[in-house]
C-alpha cells in the first residue's frame, strides 16, 4: 500500500512537472510570437518614416542601413548601461535610441526648410528678372537651379529631373512643397499654376511675393527675437527639475535611490516627468506665433 501510494505521488510529481513544462513553452511560443509581429510593425513603421525623411533632406543612404545601425548601437550600448546603472535608465536610453533617427530627420528637416524659405524671396526675384528677359519658366528654374545656394538649387534641380522625365511641372512643384512644407512655397506655387492656367503677368506676381515674403521674413524675426526668452524659459523649466534632482542624488545617493527602485519612485518620475513635458510644450504653444 505504501509503494502504491509513493508510486502515485512520482506520477504525480511527474504529471505536474509535464504540465508545467508544457504551459511554459506556450507561454514562451506565445510571447515569442506577439514579441515578433510587434517588432515586425515597428520595423516598418520605422523603415517607411525613415525612408520618407531620408528623401525629403535628399541623403543617399538605404533606410535598411539605418535601421540596422540603430539595432546594433542599442545591442551594445542598453546591456552596457543596465549592468552598470539600473533598468529604468537602460530602458529610457533604448527608448531614446529606437526613436533618434526619426527625431534627427525631422530636425534636419525642418533646419533645411528654414534655409529654403530665406533663399526663396531672392530666387522668386531672379525668376521674375529671368521671366521679363524673355526666358519661360522651365529656363527660369534652370537658372535659378544653377546660380542660387544649396538647398533651395538642389530642389529646383530635382523639380526640372522630374519634369524632364515626364513629370507635369505642378506636380513636381507639388513634390516641392510636400518636402518643404511651408506656406511661402505654396504662395508660389499657387502664383505659378494661376498663371500657367488663365494667363497674367507672372513676373510682376513674382516680385510683388518677393517682396511680401521678405517683409514676413523681417517680422518673423522680431516675434523670434521677443519670444526667445519665454521659449529659454520653458526650456530652463523643463531641464532644471532634472538637474535639481541630479543635485540631491549627489548629496543624499540613498534617500534618491528609492525614486528608482521602488514602486512609489517610478510612480513619481512618471509623474514628475509628464508635468515637466506638458509644462515644456504649454510654453512653447504659448510663445510660437504665426506670421
Amino acid at each position: 500500500m505504501q509503494s502504491l501510494q509513493n508510486l502515485l505521488g512520482s506520477n504525480a510529481l511527474l504529471v505536474s512537472f509535464v504540465l508545467i513544462s508544457v504551459a511554459f513553452f506556450c507561454l514562451a511560443w506565445v510571447v515569442a510570437t506577439i514579441a515578433r509581429q510587434l517588432f515586425a510593425l515597428y520595423q516598418r513603421n520605422f523603415l517607411q518614416q525613415v525612408d520618407k525623411g531620408l528623401r525629403d533632406v535628399v541623403v543617399m543612404m538605404e533606410p535598411g542601413q539605418v535601421f540596422t545601425l540603430t539595432l546594433v548601437t542599442a545591442v551594445i550600448i542598453v546591456p552596457i548601461i543596465l549592468l552598470t546603472t539600473n533598468w529604468v535608465i537602460a530602458l529610457g536610453l533604448a527608448v531614446v535610441i529606437f526613436i533618434a533617427p526619426t527625431m534627427v530627420l525631422k530636425v534636419m528637416k525642418k533646419r533645411r526648410s528654414d534655409e529654403f524659405v530665406e533663399q526663396l524671396p531672392d530666387a522668386l526675384s531672379a525668376i521674375a528678372s529671368s521671366l521679363r528677359s524673355g526666358l519661360n519658366l522651365v529656363k527660369a528654374f534652370q537658372q535659378v537651379a544653377k546660380n542660387q545656394p544649396q538647398p533651395l538649387a538642389q530642389e529646383f534641380t530635382q523639380v526640372l529631373v522630374e519634369y524632364r522625365v515626364g513629370t507635369d511641372l505642378n506636380d513636381s512643384l507639388d513634390d516641392l512643397a510636400r518636402r518643404i512644407d511651408r506656406q511661402d512655397l505654396l504662395l508660389m506655387n499657387s502664383a505659378i499654376k494661376i498663371s500657367r492656367t488663365v494667363g497674367g503677368n507672372l513676373a510682376d506676381t513674382l516680385e510683388v511675393l518677393s517682396r511680401t515674403l521678405r517683409e514676413k521674413s523681417k517680422v518673423e524675426g522680431k516675434i523670434r527675437a521677443l519670444t526667445s526668452m519665454g521659449k529659454a524659459q520653458g526650456t530652463l523649466a523643463t531641464v532644471f527639475p532634472a538637474f535639481i534632482g541630479y543635485v540631491f542624488y549627489k548629496v543624499e545617493p540613498a534617500a534618491m535611490s528609492k525614486l528608482f527602485v521602488t514602486p512609489l519612485g517610478w510612480i513619481f518620475l512618471a509623474v514628475m516627468g509628464t508635468m515637466a513635458v506638458m509644462a515644456y510644450f504649454m510654453i512653447q504653444k504659448i510663445v510660437n506665433v504665426d506670421v
